[in-house]
């Protein structure tokens, strides 16, 4: 899967302004339009948050946003943005039964031009998690949620190394306004480590399903993707 972080311009005709060029009315930048999640297991959702920022000189709307299908969801915080203003593009992909490679491209329309800023999410869905090589996950989809009064904010999670040689683990993405993650630096081959969330104590009584991305320093820079979902179904105290 490729993994290149591109930048993607939009914006309306430039114009000269004496003896300098200046861009005139809105314009679009997004450092990064593609994201690779790597293999990540079916039956689950996982997220991803793309920045969008004003870089013209006038306010930026977003008008449309189509998520690409029916698996993906694509929230927006703001979509009026004034002049070096940023705002994040989160996309939720459901990887329903989907097997193998797959890419989505949720698109955006936007008053600085006529033509769609496409995204693309890329994932390697695994039919069989408990059989990736060269590491593999267990669980390889994390549930951290709460039924019962008393708190319940972390979970473990083991990295199995199936391999001969040692990897070093890199975290590359998490959904951090909900959870902290803690890594193992390095699984030696052969060994399993562990690695773990924190719930934020502020999101503790809410839902959601996200999501943790890390690689691994083989050939490929082999990215995983845990899914971390959460349910908060306690009973109130005062209720009989």
């Amino acid at each position: 899967m490729s993994r290149a972080k591109n930048t993607v311009l939009f914006a309306l005709p430039v114009v000269a302004v004496l003896t300098s060029m200046a861009v005139a009315g809105p314009m679009i930048e997004i450092p990064e339009s593609t994201f690779d999640f790597g293999r990540v297991s079916q039956h689950a959702v996982v997220s991803h948050r793309f920045r969008i920022k004003s870089t013209g000189d006038d306010t930026l709307r977003i008008t449309r946003i189509e998520s690409g299908c029916g698996c993906t969801e694509a929230p927006l915080r703001d979509s009026v943005l004034a002049p070096g203003d940023s705002t994040v593009l989160e996309i939720l992909f459901s990887t329903r039964s989907y097997r193998g490679p797959v890419s989505k491209s949720p698109n955006l329309k936007t008053n600085a031009d006529d033509a769609k800023v496409y995204l693309k999410i890329e994932a390697d869905l695994l039919a069989d998690p408990r059989q990736a090589r060269p590491i593999m996950l267990d669980p390889y989809r994390l549930d951290v949620s709460q039924y019962k009064a008393k708190p319940r904010l972390r979970a473990r999670f083991y990295i199995h190394n199936r391999d001969t040689v040692d990897y070093r683990i890199t975290l590359i993405d998490h959904a951090n306004e909900f959870f902290d993650v803690k890594l193992p630096e390095v699984v030696k081959a052969g060994d399993s480590a562990w690695g773990a969330v924190k719930v934020h104590e502020s999101v503790a009584e809410k839902e959601f399903e996200h999501s943790l991305t890390f690689e691994i320093n083989d050939d490929d820079t082999t990215r995983y993707t845990l899914p971390v979902k959460r349910l908060y179904r306690v009973k109130d105290r005062g209720s009989r």
